[in-house]
């Protein structure tokens, strides 16, 4: 059985004022509304905070403190709501492809599907960058689906003959990578290492800069490696933004973030902007 949540502060949380229900319209309305009240960040990676993925300490982090955070946490306490409002979400992992690496990446992201009117949907509230504002439909073995739009364009997924299946965005008429995914059910356990080479491994890219994002009606806000990016339907604006000051009054007023940082964290936030 899932832990027990606070649903009604929850979805004011998430600015929800009524309870969806489970319904492909209740999961379009809950995945949006979570991705655009919800950052996502690793600031707490890169302060040598801890990171814990039981349903209390997720909820005290995202809910309570009003805090974000990357796939492994914010899909995990998602997925909890989703249960508790009807829905029967299945985890699965998956292989970020962003950039089209040499190397076959590992299983660090974290997605979920969920049955309704017998097809299985993709929803995921935290993948940042081009991710989908909208569930997706999966295709089934040897089906071909059409592309969804959303705000940032065209989406796909389709047959991957090594790695399951692997959703596409549309940029520039090409269909870029986004991320493979196996349909298995992932156990516990492969949530716990995945999460665990994400937060720790020298080489994951969450611990070398602060990744932040928040996502509108029709696009996103982000700050990455001192640039802040606002995406919107007509134009997208670059703001250098340097200096801890700087970097934590953006985090405060743009993305809602109070970190309530220790003198040894400011000082470690403050080395990493330099």
């Amino acid at each position: 059985m899932p832990t027990p949540i606070d649903t009604p502060t929850y979805l004011a949380r998430i600015g929800l004022t009524s309870t969806p229900e489970p319904t492909l319209a209740g999961l379009h309305t809950l995945q949006a509304a979570h991705m655009q009240s919800v950052p996502f960040e690793n600031l707490d990676v890169l302060l040598g905070r801890r990171l814990h993925l039981d349903t209390p300490s997720l909820f005290d982090k995202i809910v309570t403190r009003r805090r974000g955070g990357y796939c492994f946490e914010l899909n995990s306490l998602y997925a909890t709501l989703l249960r508790t409002l009807g829905f029967d979400p299945v985890p699965m992992m998956a292989r970020v492809w962003l950039r089209d690496p040499v190397d076959t990446p590992p299983r660090t992201h974290l997605v979920h599907r969920v049955r309704i009117n017998d097809r299985d949907w993709l929803t995921d509230v935290g993948f940042g960058g081009m991710a989908s504002h909208v569930p997706l439909p999966m295709p089934n073995a040897g089906e071909t689906l059409d592309p969804t739009s959303d705000a940032d364009g065209r989406l796909r997924i389709i047959a991957d003959p090594v790695f399951g299946w692997r959703v596409q965005r549309e940029q520039d008429n090409i269909w870029a990578n986004q991320f493979s995914y196996e349909i298995a059910p992932a156990p516990r356990s492969d949530i716990l290492i995945g999460n665990h080479w994400t937060e720790t491994h020298p080489d994951s890219h969450f611990r070398h800069g602060i990744g932040v994002g928040l996502f509108n009606a029709t696009g996103r806000t982000g700050l990455y490696n001192g640039i802040l990016t606002c995406r919107g339907a007509e134009a997208t604006t670059q703001t250098p933004i340097k200096g801890v000051e700087a970097t934590l009054s953006i985090l405060g007023e743009t993305f809602g973030l109070n970190l309530n940082l220790s003198d040894d964290e400011y000082a470690r936030l403050t080395a990493l902007l330099d």
